[in-house]
């Protein structure tokens, strides 16, 4: 396990690179091998947070951490998300836009057995939102209610609901 734990530590320091992808995918793997929780494992990666693997860096070498950790978290209040721009927000959101109407567009492009037929229409609404913007901005459009959040990193444009 110690070993393991090394392995963990020398990838973390690799990871603050913005070329790092092949790393942060290493790491999942190492997470997996530690017989880490695959959620908090999967939070990390998705979210490429540092904090919190240095967080579980520190769980893994003193398990008690763990234990500390986790009965004060019940009674804690969510974390309040970094200020964000407007003109960040808006370019987000346009990029939001652009890749659902690409993804469902390549989704429908498809062709079956037969080469005269169609794709089907896409039948999902929610997508992991593009990658050149941080968690916190995804976050902040949906406290804003332009966004609704649908788990594990995927995103859909609220549904309109009729006033009557």
């Amino acid at each position: 396990m110690e070993a393991m734990i090394g392995e963990i530590e020398s990838l973390q320091s690799k990871l603050a690179d913005e070329n790092a992808g092949p790393d942060w995918g290493a790491l999942q793997r190492l997470l997996v091998k530690a017989k880490v929780d695959p959620s908090t494992a999967a939070h990390i990666v998705i979210g490429r947070d540092l904090d919190a693997l240095a967080k579980l860096i520190a769980e893994l070498r003193d398990p008690s951490l763990a234990d500390e950790s986790s009965d004060g978290g019940a009674d804690d209040e969510p974390e309040a998300l970094p200020e964000v721009p407007d003109e960040t927000l808006r370019e987000a959101m346009k990029a939001f836009r652009k890749r659902l109407k690409l993804t469902k567009l390549d989704h429908e492009s498809k062709l079956g057995r037969n080469p005269l037929t169609t794709g089907k229409p896409a039948e999902f609404e929610s997508i992991i939102p593009p990658h050149q913007y941080p968690r916190a901005v995804w976050e902040a459009l949906v406290q804003r209610g332009e966004l609704e959040a649908t788990g594990q990193g995927f995103y859909k444009l609220p549904t309109i609901r009729p006033q009557f």
